[in-house]
C-alpha cells in the first residue's frame, strides 16, 4: 500500500534537487578534480608520439639525383631538388610527401 505524497514533500524534494545542481555547477575545477563531474583539463594538450624513423617506407633512387620514385602506388616521380618549406634541397634521410596520395616516405 502506497501513501500519496504531500505537496510539501514534493516541494522539499524539488528544492533539494535545485540546490544540489547549483552546488555542482558552482564548484571550481580544483574541487571537481577526481570526481569526473565538469572536469576541465588545463595545460598542454597531449601530443602524439613521434613516429620512428624505420616506420616509413623508403623511396627509390633514379639516375637523376634530383628525382625519386615514391614507394606508394601509383609510384610517381617526385622532384626533391627543393624543399618547399626550407627552399634547400632534400637530403638523404629527410621525409618527403607524395602529393598524389599524401603518404610520407624517406629520401634514400
Amino acid at each position: 500500500m502506497s501513501f500519496p505524497r504531500s505537496p510539501l514533500s514534493r516541494s522539499i524534494l524539488a528544492s533539494l534537487a535545485v540546490v544540489s545542481l547549483l552546488i555542482v555547477s558552482s564548484c571550481t575545477d580544483e574541487q571537481n578534480q577526481g570526481t569526473g563531474i565538469g572536469t576541465v583539463r588545463k595545460g598542454p594538450a597531449k601530443s602524439l608520439p613521434k613516429p620512428r624513423a624505420g616506420s616509413y617506407k623508403k623511396g627509390h633512387k633514379t639516375k637523376n639525383p634530383n628525382h625519386v620514385i615514391s614507394p606508394y602506388p601509383p609510384h610517381n616521380l617526385i622532384d626533391i631538388s627543393r624543399n618547399p618549406k626550407t627552399g634547400e634541397p632534400f637530403r638523404k634521410g629527410d621525409f618527403a610527401k607524395d602529393p598524389s596520395n599524401g603518404q610520407i616516405f624517406r629520401i634514400p
